[in-house]
This record gives structure tokens, sequence and C-alpha cells, in this order.
């Protein structure tokens, strides 16, 4: 009677590596498409598209990538690169007051946000400031936005550098896409029409967020 084997059998380095190319053909294949989708819609719209320029929101270019930070929220929820990472998300940044462009700015992007339809709960609005009274009573206009205070080292650090290379204006907002990258620009003074457009073309283009 031959003694059977209770060993396991063992793992070959081609094995592991099999495994690996196909998590990652896996990966790539929910993300290239999107990627491609992107790329093309702004930087190859010829290829696309019959005519024009296809994108009213000026872009940031070339994209940039946020490094993980925290944020803490009036209601002392943290907001992190992870939360950002699961929707699209429009940055608005609080001067040291809210202006009649700023109430314009802010009102804008709600009222396209609710637009979106089917699609709003895609797309989240966050607003960073120092002061508390003003993130309140902004709060109070814009109960869907997310009140977030400013950190030396947290998500607004990293934004005024794209703000100060795009020169952009207090009021202008930011758009971060569902990855983590800031890759467009709202300036406060843009037709609500247009930008609403730019998101709703870039919604149906992206599978994720």
């Amino acid at each position: 009677m031959t003694e059977s084997s209770n060993q396991p059998d063992r793992i070959s380095a081609s094995d592991i590596k099999r495994s690996r190319f196909k998590f990652l053909a896996v990966l790539g294949f929910f993300f290239v498409p999107f990627f491609l989708a992107i790329v093309g819609y702004f930087f190859f719209p010829h290829l696309l598209y019959s005519g024009g320029r296809v994108n009213n929101a000026p872009l940031v270019e070339p994209v940039v990538t946020l490094e993980p930070f925290t944020n803490l929220q009036l209601n002392q929820q943290q907001l992190t690169l992870e939360s950002l990472q699961k929707k699209w998300t429009v940055v608005h940044r609080l001067d040291q007051q809210c202006d009649e462009s700023c109430e314009v700015s802010l009102y804008n992007t709600r009222q396209i946000r609710i637009a979106l339809g089917k699609d709003t709960n895609r797309v989240q609005r966050v607003l960073l400031g120092s002061d508390v009274g003003l993130l309140e009573a902004a709060g109070n206009d814009h109960p869907d936005i997310k009140l977030v205070l400013r950190i030396s080292e947290g998500l607004d650090s990293q934004l005024s550098t794209i703000v100060a290379r795009e020169k952009l204006g207090p009021n202008d907002a930011l758009l971060i896409d569902p990855l983590g990258n800031v890759m467009m620009a709202i300036p406060s003074d843009l037709n609500p029409t247009k930008l609403l457009k730019d998101l709703k073309k870039l919604l149906k283009l992206s599978k994720i967020g």
C-alpha cells in the first residue's frame, strides 16, 4: 500500500508570476479604459469629435495626484484622501469673507450637482476654511457641503501650489477625480450651463466614482 502524502502542493515561482499577471490584467481592465477616455476627451478631442474644444473649464496641466492627508470637518469627522477617492469632488476655498462672487460660485456648484439627477450622488462638494463662523454660515445655505478646517499640512496646502501655478482666484474651485487627481479648475465666473456639460461628459466617460 502506497503511503499518500498529506503535504500541500508547493507553489512555484512561475505560478506566483502568473497570478500577479492575472491580477494586474484585471486592474487594467477596469482602470485603463477610464484613463484613455479622459485623456482622449481632453487632450485629443479631434479623435472623438468633429470640432474644437470640448471642455469649458480649464484643465490643470499637468494633472496633480494628491498625497495622503487628514483634515477635520466641523462635525468632527475626518476628511482623508481615501474619502475623496470615492467620488468626484468639487473643492471651494473660503477666503477671509464670502463675498458675492463666493456666494455665486457656491450656489452654482450646488445647483449643478442637483441638476445631475441620477448622478448627483457621484459628486460631492467640500468647503475649506479657517473661520468657523464663516464655515457655519455657508453650511446653513449649503447643507450638502462638507465643511473642512484648514491645517498647515492638509488638503489646502497641496491645493495652494496648484492655485498659485494656475493663477486661480480666491473663489475659483477645483475638481478632483475619484482617483485623487486634481484635474480641472472651475472659475467662479464660468457659465454654470457650461460646467454642467463638462461634468455630465466626465461622468458619462467614467465608470468609477
